[in-house]
């Protein structure tokens, strides 16, 4: 979509139209066109206001670890791991977080795509204010006309990793279509040609952390992950198990958008199971955060139930393997036995 740097804090103007129905036209090009065609998820002038909005209810939530007040602006994978953040930083200090870093989002570029039916998701890129120099890509899904854009992905990565996003001849970006998830007219083929299924990313990846193998490059979400993970199997204070999967919600469905050399940019979540079991006579060190989740008491052992979203750059078929650029992952549920 064409580009438009922005700066600056919410906006209560935006945030109290963002309450109202985000724009007749619209609502319009959905009656017209019907659930079969192809339009633009909304306009860029909508996309500055779902923003703006998510930054005032996202600084109002995390200066007080308000769970509930996050799940008005963040859903899926993304509203999973911010609400359990939220609880256990809750417990762990009632008095929330006076030194909170609200974000100003800055230099933003909206990428925007063509999409039939529902759900629809946009990307905005963009940086956070707190001058750490990453940008912030955050996934904006919408599941009816009748729903509010949430947030449901969101990686974090320096702008010498970003790559290039296709534009259709209108300045439109170009989804990845993936089953399940947010997708064009599926005459278009727009996931045809590259080296990894994006569907079946999140299951390929389970499939690597489990034996090796699979079309993923060295890095440190995998290669360096698995041999972490060999490392912990030498430690005799405990014994750890994992099992990786894929998510079958709906919900949680991989999106991306395409690349200008053939490839695209995807977005996907992951489900980890870990149990760690201390040898007898170790006392079990549990991270503070973890135990505010946990029932039970970690006599001997603590299960943890995590969640990761990746995102990964796939290369057009045969051009090589799939990179994985950032994880963000948190503990959802603990349990101590």
């Amino acid at each position: 979509m064409l580009v438009r740097a922005r700066s600056g804090a919410a906006s209560i103007a935006l945030a109290v139209a963002l309450a109202l129905p985000l724009s007749a036209s619209l609502a319009g090009c959905v009656t017209v066109h019907g659930e079969r065609a192809e339009v633009p998820a909304l306009t860029e002038t909508e996309a500055e206001a779902v923003l703006e909005h998510y930054a005032e209810v996202s600084n109002e939530a995390n200066r007080v670890y308000d769970e509930e007040l996050n799940r008005t602006v963040d859903t899926g994978a993304l509203g999973q791991i911010n609400r359990a953040g939220h609880r256990a930083r809750h417990e762990v200090h009632p008095e929330g977080n006076p030194d909170y870093r609200p974000l100003a989002f800055e230099d933003t570029r909206f990428h925007i795509p063509r999409l039939a039916g529902w759900p629809k998701f946009f990307v905005a890129d963009t940086l956070s204010g707190r001058g750490d120099g990453n940008r912030w890509l955050l996934v904006f899904t919408r599941g009816s006309l009748e729903e509010d854009w949430k947030a449901s992905y969101l990686t974090l990565m320096p702008e010498s990793s970003l790559p290039e996003f296709e534009e259709d001849e209108d300045g439109y970006a170009v989804a990845v279509r993936t089953a399940g998830g947010p997708a064009p007219d599926p005459a278009a083929g727009a996931a045809e040609g590259l080296a990894v299924d994006p569907a079946g990313i999140s299951a390929a990846y389970a499939g690597y952390l489990r034996t090796g193998e699979g079309p993923f490059a060295d890095g440190a979400y995998t290669s360096e992950e698995l041999a972490r993970r060999e490392g912990e199997s030498t430690d005799p204070a405990f014994f750890v198990q994992y099992e990786d999967l894929a998510p079958e919600d709906p919900a949680l469905a991989t999106v991306g958008l395409r690349t200008t050399d053939g490839g695209a940019l995807l977005f996907l979540t992951m489900h980890h199971h870990e149990q760690k079991t201390w040898a007898e006579g170790e006392t079990p060190v549990v991270d503070e955060y973890v135990e505010a989740l946990m029932e039970g008491q970690a006599r001997q052992t603590v299960t943890i139930e995590r969640m990761a979203i990746l995102a990964a750059r796939v290369p057009a078929e045969g051009r090589g393997e799939a990179e994985l650029l950032s994880r963000i992952s948190g503990a959802l549920t603990a349990t101590g036995a």
